[in-house]
């Protein structure tokens, strides 16, 4: 028997189509509402008349509304969308791949987002499925830990308001990117927005091992957080490809040599590793390691696009555990690299 979508592509490829076309729209709207029609056509690469055609149909379906800052989603297209997601997922055959990146990389789960990380909305999608995963494991009384990066900062701005008495730490000190991309300042948002408390971890990487060990001795909240991370049950972190994040985190020439030599290819946590999940550097630095992953209950990495499949690859084979979202992007060339069919 022919695969379904093969089928409906022989029978009514103009309905494939529109299904297709509707439901990116209900994406972008989720994500971007509320949203102007000129906007929406931009990010979905559709043009104004197809999209005006859409949305005039979807509205008159109750699916979505007009106000005067843009079109928002109704409560019945939101209970709508989850639904839609799955079944384009089953029709794109999202969901095997799904599994078999799971099975080959040795990981609890894999979810796949549309999309290839290029634009700030498939990072925003990125973000919000983060969001979303996080919600389901976090409780009161939970002590989460998170890593810098702007998908990290993405997910902490897709989390809805919401009261939740836990304890937000940064997996790792600050590495001098962007103020709105590092650790500590992504912890505070997330606490402001579920209204929780916060501790901070003002260490730079790169510092010597007796440098640390004296600032730990001397600063009680440095303590008090490497205590915290001992406990945490919520890990969520990014991944970055190896030399990219080396330069961002100012490593020696000497010591970016040896990352090439030794064939490095992504970094998680200070950690970096080559494709086959060995790691191969660390940085000093003080909070959780990559090496922790296996003692903390729920773990999610999160990362997207084609030019991070390796280092996603390498990262989750030292990790061997956890829930990984990314890309349709990531997820072909992983799956090309690993030669899944």
């Amino acid at each position: 028997m022919k695969d379904l979508s093969e089928v409906y592509q022989r029978i009514a490829p103009e309905l494939m189509r529109i299904v297709e076309e509707r439901y990116i729209l209900l994406n972008h709207i989720s994500y971007a509402q509320p949203i102007g029609r000129r906007m929406l056509a931009n990010l979905s690469k559709l043009s104004e008349r197809v999209v005006r055609s859409h949305v005039e149909i979807m509205k008159d379906n109750g699916l979505i509304g007009f106000t005067q800052q843009g079109m928002v989603l109704t409560e019945e297209g939101k209970e709508l969308l989850p639904q839609l997601n799955s079944s384009m997922h089953e029709l794109n055959k999202i969901s095997e791949l799904e599994e078999k990146i799971k099975e080959v990389l040795q990981i609890d789960d894999v979810i796949i987002t549309s999309g290839g990380g290029e634009t700030d909305m498939e990072r925003k999608e990125l973000g919000f499925q983060a969001a979303k995963v996080l919600q389901g494991v976090l409780h009161s009384g939970s002590i989460l830990a998170v890593s810098g990066g702007s998908t990290m900062a993405n997910m902490a701005d897709a989390l809805p308001a919401k009261k939740c008495q836990a304890t937000i730490i940064p997996a790792r000190g600050g590495i001098g990117e962007r103020v709105e991309y590092q650790a500590n300042v992504i912890a505070s948002v997330i606490a402001e927005k579920i209204g929780s408390t916060y501790k901070m971890l003002h260490l730079p990487d790169g510092l010597s091992q007796d440098a640390l060990s004296i600032l730990m001795n001397m600063e009680p909240q440095i303590k008090e957080v490497m205590e915290l991370a001992q406990q945490t049950d919520i890990l969520i972190f990014g991944i970055g490809e190896a030399l990219h994040m080396a330069a961002q985190r100012h490593i020696t020439d000497a010591q970016r040599s040896t990352l090439r030599s030794k064939r490095a290819v992504g970094e998680a946590l200070g950690y970096y590793c080559d494709i086959s999940g060995n790691i191969v550097y660390t940085t000093n630095n003080v909070g959780i390691a990559l090496t922790d992953i296996e003692s903390i209950p729920h773990v999610i990495a999160v990362a997207g696009g084609a030019g991070k499949a390796k280092a996603i690859i390498g990262v989750m084979r030292a990790c061997r555990k956890g829930t990984l979202i990314i890309d349709e992007s990531a997820a072909e060339s992983i799956a090309a690299l690993l030669r899944i069919s």
